[in-house]
């Protein structure tokens, strides 16, 4: 467990280090597109590693052109919100992308059914969420996008740190034994109480220092701080499904990381919620 904690802990201060400097410069002009780039980069590696789960269960799906068009709907969202007239680009983006698999298959006639469902789902699991999270940073509203990717982050880990540690420490009864073991229920309870306690931190926050950036009500904190916690952890034993059912302990083989997919799985899930949360409190807000 030792060992299994130290190499969490360095891969955790990195990935925190890179958020951080991510979050600080996001809104600088050049640093915008390397943000852009990066969550690109991001969707296309994840989308390489579930081909690789698709593959271990007999599928074929066109890896290169799903890597491709993950990453490009994904930036999508990043180039709708330089203009508030390009709106339309995501959808489309999304349409088009099915439009070029459908074409792909178009000289075959079997397994096309379960590589076009495979794919899509691989679009709508990875890319999409991603792009969202693209869409927080850059959402034009009152509040400081930077701040809700940070509260996004902040609680999304913490929960997934706090149900790590919770059942190490005090873990007797399996969460999902069949698909991941190490899972208790009440590593899953401390780990929501830790997001819970991470959002009141945010709405403390946000009233004393960084009002004119980020507000929460009480209702706020206490409500995102509950789906989030919950949500999160779905989206944690969802990604632990796909491993199970294809036969893999780790999406990857990056050291103390496993894989992006790994990384991001809490937050493919939780990235939606905060992403049509904000476009609605914005709109009823106008």
């Amino acid at each position: 467990m030792l060992k299994d904690l130290k190499r969490r802990s360095i891969v955790s201060f990195i990935s925190i280090s890179i958020s951080i400097f991510l979050l600080i410069f996001a809104k600088q002009t050049i640093a915008q597109y390397f943000v852009g780039l990066t969550f690109a980069a991001l969707s296309a590696i994840a989308a390489w590693e579930y081909a690789q789960f698709a593959k271990a269960k007999g599928g074929k799906p066109k890896s290169p052109a799903l890597i491709v068009l993950s990453a490009l709907v994904t930036i999508s969202f990043f180039v709708s919100l330089q203009r508030s007239d390009l709106g339309w680009i995501p959808p489309t983006m999304f349409l088009l992308a099915i439009l070029v698999l459908f074409a792909l298959h178009f000289r075959e006639k079997t397994g096309a059914i379960i590589d076009l469902a495979v794919s899509t789902f691989g679009l709508l699991y990875i890319a999409l969420p991603l792009g969202m999270m693209l869409g927080i940073f850059y959402l034009p509203m009152k509040d400081d996008g930077r701040m809700w990717v940070a509260f996004l982050l902040a609680v999304t880990k913490v929960t997934d740190m706090g149900a790590y540690f919770g059942g190490s420490l005090w873990g007797r009864r399996k969460l999902a034994p069949h698909i991941s073991p190490a899972k208790t229920i009440e590593g899953a309870v401390f780990g929501l109480i830790c997001a819970i306690s991470v959002s009141f931190l945010f709405y403390v926050l946000g009233e004393n220092f960084f009002s004119l950036h980020f507000h929460l009500r009480p209702v706020e904190f206490i409500c995102l701080g509950i789906v989030l916690g919950c949500v999160g952890q779905f989206g944690d034993l969802s990604e632990s499904l796909l491993k199970r059912d294809a036969n893999k302990k780790d999406s990857n083989i990056l050291p103390g990381l496993g894989g992006v997919l790994d990384a991001v799985d809490s937050l493919l899930f939780n990235a939606p919620i905060i992403y049509f949360y904000l476009i609605v409190a914005r709109a009823a807000a106008l």
